[in-house]
């Protein structure tokens, strides 16, 4: 799930990767490969040539794969598939995170996508496969971190004034659970949130507290709004929207960023307005 750091506390659902596996005879060598191009009806974890079921992206679907590679070298020729917290994993991940700007246009990590990098499972290795897979998942909305399924490519999907892409949005709307639910809207209307960009911590940061990420948030509201630090004074609640258990976010802990406005909506977006945009807004 991802955690809300600030005045608001917000949980979301994320996809599936846990799936049953088909075990073939390890004396047999395995040919599988999965294909890139191709979309999937389900998130599922799909790693066997028996529950690979890819369809046409124009049909309904929930995944798409949009790069397919081989695992060579040292790690190809190791007993088992890079492990999770692995320096191996990360290695195909950023392959798959390069590849993703380019099919989609620009940075999934500031839009409604999700990305996850898939291997083959321990008993496909030891069969012989020695595959990586690149998926896009398009979620629902910030608050709810759930696949919404779609009946095309993501490819440029991210282009020009996408709709995928984390904008602005309403009055946080509070539950009686104490949760929240983040209405997207125009930026042109009122709204009292707004996505300002990504933080990510330092490599002299070894461990991620709420002050840090608050004050590394706060930096990238200041780039955002383009004014420095001290000329926010207050003006704005900072929200941070951190993963917790999600391993593809957890490569370069990256952090969603939002200035809130919780006295006095906002009518335009504060992007680039500068100092006189701010006291205009004010």
């Amino acid at each position: 799930m991802r955690r809300w750091w600030g005045t608001t506390i917000l949980t979301a659902l994320i996809v599936g990767v846990g799936g049953c596996d088909s075990s073939p005879s390890e004396e047999s060598a395995s040919t599988f490969a999965p294909k890139a191009g191709v979309c999937h009806a389900t998130a599922s974890d799909e790693r066997s040539p028996e529950a690979y079921t890819p369809i046409p992206c124009s049909s309904k679907h929930e995944a798409e794969t949009f790069l397919v590679g081989r695992i060579s070298g040292a790690e190809g020729a190791a007993p088992k598939p890079p492990a999770a917290d692995s320096d191996g994993l990360w290695r195909l991940y950023e392959s798959c995170d390069s590849e993703a700007a380019r099919f989609l246009g620009g940075e999934w990590r500031e839009s409604r996508l999700a990305m996850r990098t898939l291997t083959p499972s321990a008993t496909r290795w030891k069969a012989g496969e020695r595959w990586y897979r690149c998926d896009l998942v398009e979620m629902n909305a910030v608050d709810r971190w759930s696949p919404n399924p779609r009946a095309n490519s993501l490819r440029n999907g991210l282009t020009g004034d996408s709709p995928l892409r984390l904008s602005c949005f309403t009055e946080p709307e509070e539950t009686s659970e104490a949760l929240v639910n983040l209405p997207p809207t125009d930026c042109k209307g009122p709204h009292a949130t707004e996505f300002a960009g990504l933080w990510w911590p330092g490599p002299e940061i070894t461990e991620v507290t709420e002050e840090i990420m608050e004050a590394g948030c706060l930096s990238v509201i200041a780039q955002h709004v383009g004014v420095p630090e001290r000329d926010l004074d207050g003006r704005f609640e900072v929200l941070a929207y951190y993963p917790t258990d999600e391993p593809e976010w957890l490569a370069d802990y990256s952090a969603w960023c939002f200035l809130h406005a919780p006295d006095r909506p906002l009518t335009t977006s504060l992007k680039g307005v500068g100092r006189t945009g701010l006291a205009a807004a004010r």
